[in-house]
């Protein structure tokens, strides 16, 4: 076989890559290092490409990037430090008022004028009320939720009527903070500050109340809020206690001193933040002081500057882009475009072919070309001896098959000898057994043999060719049928042996033993493919067989034994057992072994 390389490529026997034109085969090495360009001095194309994203890149990306980077952090810091002060400043204010507050019934509580509701107690609870415009009403209850005096009071007796709370304030031992409610005297929505009363045993004796006008404390919080600001107190129990305005949904969880983003309905975008104002406790709810600030139109002035900040980047991109596509096109893509089709002319077996010329390609692609040239003669060379040695190996196999069935044929002709010198008799029966098991074995190679096919052999075609064979004939007054169905599936050669083997035993037992007394009768053999595991089931309808009873000194008892035997060499199990309808099934199940696919020569 002439080598389809020789001439070609000089490389594969050490020559430098050739310079001048790739085109028709070169007559000569000069010719094939010429074609590619061999002794010309080219920049490389790793410092052409580095080189040119220095210079598109570089002066307006680092001082966009780095302006970009300052304003953000600079902006960042700016909004959470004022919001967080702002923030902080209104949680104080408040904080304040709630001080003040828990300070005035702890004065209360030791006034005993006040926790017996004696006289002048309404009086002093009212000059207390007047004093300030943050309190709405002033109350003293006794044990029972009973009003021992208030600064606005009703003028019949009366006991509160929010049990669960009063329950609440019965076990505290510090001043309780409701939620936002309305005032049963003053009929303004008020937070109720609590603090129990005890007696000098401990024992739960009332309670004096503040009511906070949510109204005035209202009117401060907005005169404190930016018209772009959105400030609140909320509880834990998701009530918003008093706002200035309508806010987006609010996370309570956010960390105190961190900020955190949201949408309101109309989608606009909010950054708020979270201060603790009372701190949740047993029976206690806590109450958070939220300041939040809407974001920036889209068009103002700090959007305008965020989007010069990234467009001058992206500009840099695109100028970088538009250099990078111009020239790795010129000098990289074109001439991988070259080096495909040369790879593809010889993964086709053309090693002859010569394309373009590499002459003014890269450094690093006119190396890659020689390289490709070098690697072409190396494998077809291999390729050569690698298809002889194959086809050499085919034929050895083929002719091993082919005089391993002629060998079974004479090992079979020799038995017909001796059998037809024996009378009737176990000798006669045991020999004629072994040279069925030997036809069987030489079906096999033949098949091989036939088909060509090394590794695998059809199921269809090996059972059935079998079963052809193991057909009884017809005898006079006597007629045994033998019907198969085999799936095709591809059996590795290792699997098809035993498998006849199996075959041959389970019909010549279900033949010779199934039907003693019998003229007819009919023996069935499937084979049937599960996936990932195979089936092969000979059933008869003669008088039966029960393994469990055979002795074991009879013929019947080693064939058990050989079918058991060759279950377990095809990793499979087997069983032979009685029909209810009458006769005997013989199943073999065991795993289809992968197949490894033949080598085959590659077309050249």
């Amino acid at each position: 076989m002439s080598n389809p390389l020789r001439g070609a490529p000089p490389e594969a026997s050490g020559v430098s890559p050739p310079e001048s034109k790739i085109g028709a085969a070169p007559a000569s090495g000069d010719e094939d290092e010429a074609a590619i360009g061999r002794g010309t001095r080219h920049l490389s194309l790793r410092r052409s490409l580095v080189l040119l994203i220095i210079v598109a890149l570089l002066p307006i990306m680092v001082l966009a990037v780095l302006q970009g980077l300052v304003r953000l952090e600079t902006r960042r810091s700016a909004e959470i430090d004022q919001l967080s002060a702002n923030a902080s400043a209104l949680a104080d204010a408040n904080r304040t008022i709630l001080s003040g507050t828990a300070t005035l019934l702890q004065s209360l509580a030791a006034n005993p004028a006040v926790t017996g509701g004696g006289r002048g107690c309404a009086e002093t609870l009212a000059r207390l009320r007047n004093a300030s415009p943050a309190y709405a009403n002033i109350v003293a209850y006794d044990a029972d939720g009973w009003v021992r005096c208030a600064a606005i009071g009703p003028g019949l007796p009366y006991i509160v009527q929010d049990r669960a709370w009063w329950s609440r304030v019965r076990n505290a031992d510090h001043v309780l903070v409701s939620d936002a409610v309305w005032g049963a005297f003053t009929g303004k929505r008020v937070i109720l500050m609590a603090l129990p009363l005890r007696d000098a045993k401990g024992r739960f004796d009332g309670a004096v109340t503040a009511s906070l006008d949510l109204g005035w404390l209202d009117m401060r919080l907005r005169a404190r809020a930016r018209p772009d600001t959105g400030v609140a107190v909320m509880s834990d129990s998701g009530q918003t206690v008093m706002a200035n305005r309508a806010l987006p949904p609010i996370r309570l969880a956010t960390p105190p001193g961190t900020v955190a983003r949201s949408r309101d309905r109309s989608g606009a975008g909010w950054t708020y933040t979270i201060v603790p104002l009372v701190m949740p406790a047993t029976g206690q709810n806590g109450l958070h002081v939220v300041y939040a600030s809407q974001d920036p139109p889209r068009f103002a002035l700090a959007w305008w500057q965020t989007l010069v900040d990234f467009l001058l980047p992206v500009l840099a991109i695109m100028i970088a882009s538009a250099a990078i596509w111009f020239g790795t096109q010129r000098m990289v893509l074109r001439w991988l475009a070259d080096l495909q089709r040369l790879s593809l002319h010889f993964a086709a077996g053309d090693y002859r072919h010569r394309a373009v010329s590499f002459a003014r390609a890269p450094r690093e692609i006119r190396g890659v070309a020689a390289s490709l040239y070098r690697m072409s003669a190396a494998i077809a060379e291999r390729d050569r001896r690698l298809r002889e040695s194959l086809d050499h190996q085919r034929r050895l196999a083929r002719e091993v098959h082919h005089r391993v069935k002629n060998n079974f044929q004479v090992v079979m002709s020799l038995l017909s000898l001796q059998s037809s010198r024996l009378g009737d008799g176990e000798a006669r029966a045991a020999i004629d057994q072994a040279r069925r098991r030997i036809g069987a074995l030489a079906l096999v190679h033949r098949l091989i043999y036939d088909s060509g096919e090394l590794a695998s052999i059809s199921s269809r075609t090996l059972l059935g060719a079998l079963c052809e064979q193991l057909k009884p004939a017809d005898l006079p007054g006597r007629r045994i049928t033998l019907s198969c169905d085999f799936d095709d599936v591809p059996l590795d050669i290792d699997n098809a042996v035993p498998l006849t083997l199996w075959l041959v035993e389970t019909v010549h037992n279900a033949i010779t033993h199934g039907f003693a007394g019998r003229d007819e009768g009919r023996v069935a053999a499937q084979f049937r493919n599960h996936g990932d595991r195979a089936s092969l089931i000979v059933t008869d309808d003669g008088i039966g067989f029960d393994p469990a009873q055979a002795p074991g000194d009879r013929p019947s008892a080693y064939g058990l034994r050989l079918i058991r035997a060759l279950a377990t060499q095809l990793g499979g199990s087997a069983e032979i057992q009685p029909q209810a309808e009458g006769g005997s099934a013989a199943t073999l199940q065991f795993p289809l072994r992968a197949l490894t696919p033949p080598l085959r020569p590659a077309i050249s």
